[in-house]
């Protein structure tokens, strides 16, 4: 057994190999480092004014996002693509709780709310993947001009988890039998 621990979410992988993803956030494997090599005094920050703000928008961001897929979760006629979107509301959720704590907030209480009320799976995916290109938009914007080490390490990991989900929804589209869009 291993004990690795993730840079981005800070939550630590039992195992007898590294995984390829982190289990709770989507971390590529490149953030599993050992348990004593990684402290959540890392993400004890002083973000300047403009990473403040994209924390903010971050955290609405993925707030929304978790809210969706969590409706997305509860919607009928296919149950894989249901408890994918499940897991993907959990993975959101992470990332949501990961820019709370840089940016020194609490978590919103409302995350566990489903949101939205698609009317078809074709619509709902391709919902998700609107989202998720916003998302790795923004983040990608973000690397490029924030001051703070420990901020551009975070959105670069995020930014290339949402386009992990982005490949996600094609293949859910796939699945779904959705046309191409």
């Amino acid at each position: 057994m291993q004990m690795l621990r993730c840079r981005i979410c800070g939550e630590t992988y039992l195992g007898t190999e590294p995984p390829s993803r982190c289990p709770f956030c989507g971390a590529h494997s490149e953030y599993f480092v050992g348990p004593g090599s990684f402290t959540s005094a890392e993400n004890a920050i002083q973000p300047t004014e403009i990473e403040k703000a994209d924390l903010e928008t971050a955290i609405e961001l993925e707030r929304s996002n978790t809210r969706y897929y969590l409706a997305m979760s509860r919607m009928h006629g296919d149950e894989s693509l249901a408890s994918t979107y499940k897991r993907l509301s959990k993975v959101e959720m992470e990332h949501c709780s990961v820019f709370c704590r840089l940016a020194d907030v609490p978590k919103p209480d409302d995350l566990n709310t489903p949101d939205g009320d698609p009317s078809s799976w074709c619509e709902a995916i391709e919902e998700s993947a609107r989202r998720e290109t916003r998302a790795a938009a923004f983040y990608a914007e973000v690397v490029g001009r924030a001051t703070n080490e420990r901020i551009r390490e975070v959105f670069s990991a995020v930014s290339a988890v949402e386009r992990d989900h982005l490949a996600l929804d094609a293949l859910a589209a796939d699945w779904a039998g959705c046309e191409p869009g």
